[in-house]
């Protein structure tokens, strides 16, 4: 008797989809994730298990179901992309940044970026400058000096020691 649940299914998988999928598998400028997220694929594709294409890839279990489920999902979707190429109103190459941005991370939740470019940037000048140029008595900078300074010049109306060290660990 068997353990577990049995083998998920193929995935669907249009021939320009794998042709796509298998391009940017061998091409030596895609990054590691998505060249992993491409193999997960194009072996889901073949109908290999969830438990054997995570050990083809040395890599979780979940991450395979996720990726399956991720392209389940999202199938109807790509294959109306596709209709559009077939149909000449999208270009080949939107649809290949369609299915880049697909194999891309998803946003992540959580808190929305305090500080801006521009602050980070004036924080990091403010750092390289000499304090003297800003008449303190001191030879260097440190952290609470920088984020008084910061606050002084109007760069941000608060900002802790912590956040300044983490924007000039950047």
């Amino acid at each position: 008797m068997g353990r577990g649940l049995p083998p998920a299914p193929a995935i669907s998988m249009t021939v320009l989809q794998k042709e796509l999928l298998s391009k940017l598998n061998k091409q030596e400028s895609s990054s590691q994730r998505i060249a992993r997220r491409t193999s997960i694929l194009l072996l889901a594709e073949t109908g290999e298990s969830n438990s054997q294409i995570a050990r083809d890839l040395s890599i979780s279990l979940n991450t395979v179901r996720s990726w399956r489920s991720r392209w389940n999902t999202n199938y109807e979707k790509l294959l109306a992309y596709e209709s559009g190429v077939e149909t000449g109103e999208l270009k080949l190459h939107i649809y290949h940044k369609h299915l880049l941005c697909f194999l891309s991370d998803i946003a992540r939740r959580g808190a929305p970026k305090t500080f801006t470019f521009d602050q980070e940037e004036q924080i990091r000048a403010l750092a390289c400058s000499d304090p003297s140029e800003h008449n303190l008595p001191f030879n260097s900078w440190t952290e609470p000096l920088l984020v008084s300074k910061a606050i002084e010049k109007k760069i941000v109306l608060s900002i802790s020691t912590s956040q300044v060290g983490r924007i000039l660990k950047k």
